[in-house]
C-alpha cells in the first residue's frame, strides 16, 4: 500500500461526516506532493504526506506504553488519526521550486579556484510563502472546520502541536491546553520524534 492509499484508508476509517468532502480538497491541492519542510525534516516530494503518516505511527505507538495509556484512555483511534494526519495541512498550497545559487561541494570540501573564489552552480529549492498567514495550527484548525467538526482534544492537540516552539508569551496556554488534553504533549512529542528521529533530514 502506497502512502496516498493508506492516508485515504486512515482518514476514512474514522467516519467523520465531511471527510469524503475533505479529501475531496486534499486530492485538488498539493498536500501529496508537498515537502514537510524547505530544508529540514522530509524535505522531497510527498514529504509532507510521508510526516503526517510517521507522525500517526508514534502516537499509535504511544498508546502501547503504560503512561500514554492510561493518559489518553477515552482518546480513539479517529481521534488519533484526524490530530496526526491533518496537523501540518495548513502547509497546503505554500511550497514553491525556485533555482538558488549553492557553492559546489565536494568530498574534499567547497570547490575554489586559486583566487579563492568559490564555485558555484544553480539548484532547485524548495521556498516558503504562506498565502494565509492565520498561524501554524490556528490555520490547520480553521481548514479542517470547513469539512468535518474537530473534537476539543483534537483541536486542542492541532492548535498547540509545536509546543514549547511557541513564544514564550504562549506557554502558559499550552501548559493549561497540556493539562486538559494530554493529546496535545502525545502529538507534539510524535511530532519531534517523526521530525528529528525517523525521517531524513538535510
Amino acid at each position: 500500500m502506497d502512502n496516498i492509499e493508506r492516508f485515504e484508508e486512515l482518514l476514512t476509517a474514522t467516519g467523520r461526516e465531511g471527510v469524503a468532502e475533505l479529501l475531496s480538497f486534499i486530492r485538488k491541492s498539493d498536500f501529496y506532493t508537498a515537502p514537510a519542510s524547505t530544508r529540514f525534516h522530509s524535505c522531497h516530494e510527498g514529504g509532507l504526506l510521508e510526516h503526517s503518516l510517521c507522525v500517526f505511527d508514534c502516537l499509535i505507538e504511544k498508546t502501547k506504553s503504560d503512561v500514554w495509556s492510561k493518559a489518553l484512555d477515552g482518546i480513539d483511534t479517529s481521534s488519533l488519526a484526524i490530530a496526526a494526519l491533518l496537523h501540518d495541512i495548513c502547509k497546503t498550497y505554500c511550497y514553491s521550486i525556485e533555482l538558488k545559487n549553492k557553492k559546489v561541494y565536494s568530498e574534499n570540501g567547497y570547490k575554489s579556484d586559486s583566487n579563492g573564489r568559490f564555485d558555484w552552480q544553480s539548484v532547485p529549492s524548495y521556498t516558503f510563502n504562506d498565502k494565509m498567514p492565520l498561524g501554524h495550527g490556528e490555520k490547520s484548525i480553521i481548514m479542517i472546520s470547513k469539512y468535518i467538526e474537530l473534537t476539543k482534544p483534537e483541536m486542542y492537540a492541532i492548535r498547540w502541536h509545536m509546543g514549547f516552539s511557541e513564544p514564550k508569551e504562549s506557554w502558559n496556554a499550552l501548559s493549561s491546553s497540556i493539562r486538559m488534553h494530554p493529546l496535545v504533549l502525545a502529538l507534539h512529542e510524535a511530532d519531534l520524534e517523526a521530525t528529528y528521529l525517523l525521517e531524513e533530514n538535510s
